[in-house]
């Protein structure tokens, strides 16, 4: 998991590349840690899938899901959940996996009894945004933040998105036959 959210967030181009293992032992420890913490409200979900050269299984897509508390400054703002660190390998996006992975933290966003998901995306992100976009997210605010109060780097959007559950579709129908004097079931 650790190597497919430094490969997206941090790919190893140009100076970035001899930085690369220290991003992703960072990330590593960081994710260790919230995996390990206990927290009956976090989550992480994995897409996985056979290795195009070994076929053993391997982690493709990941997405953090959490309960989050609203920080002491804030008056009158609920509890929330909060999706982070979406990420899916290169040779994978494009094809459905990001989609699939944030339709499984909504669901366990509705399973926690919540019904608002929250997440976080850099205005420049145009392609996270489409998606974000599509299955319904919608702007919340925006956010700069230090570096781009200067122009070093875009501001961030908080984007939400109200989660009902999925509408079942009857399988029971009522045939009326227009000859007949009462309905058919």
């Amino acid at each position: 998991m650790a190597t497919v959210l430094a490969s997206s967030f941090y790919p190893p181009l140009g100076w970035q590349r001899w930085l690369y293992p220290l991003f992703r032992f960072s990330i590593h420890e960081d994710l260790k840690q919230r995996l390990q913490g206990g927290h009956p409200h976090y989550r992480c979900l994995t897409a996985i899938a056979p290795d195009r050269i070994t076929r053993q299984p391997t982690v493709i897509g990941t997405v953090e899901v959490a309960y989050r508390q609203p920080h002491l400054w804030t008056f009158h703002r609920l509890p929330w959940v909060y999706l982070s660190n979406l990420a899916v390998c290169p040779h994978y996006r494009r094809q459905g996996v990001a989609r699939r992975l944030l339709q499984a933290a909504e669901q366990l966003t509705l399973d926690w009894g919540f019904g608002d998901l929250s997440l976080h995306v850099m205005t420049d992100n145009s392609q996270a945004r489409q998606l974000y976009e599509g299955m319904g997210y919608q702007l919340h605010r925006v956010e700069p933040t230090l570096l781009s109060l200067f122009n070093f780097q875009p501001s961030r959007l908080l984007l939400r998105k109200t989660i009902s559950p999925p509408q079942r579709s009857s399988s029971v129908f009522q045939y009326v036959d227009p000859t007949a004097s009462e309905p058919s079931h």
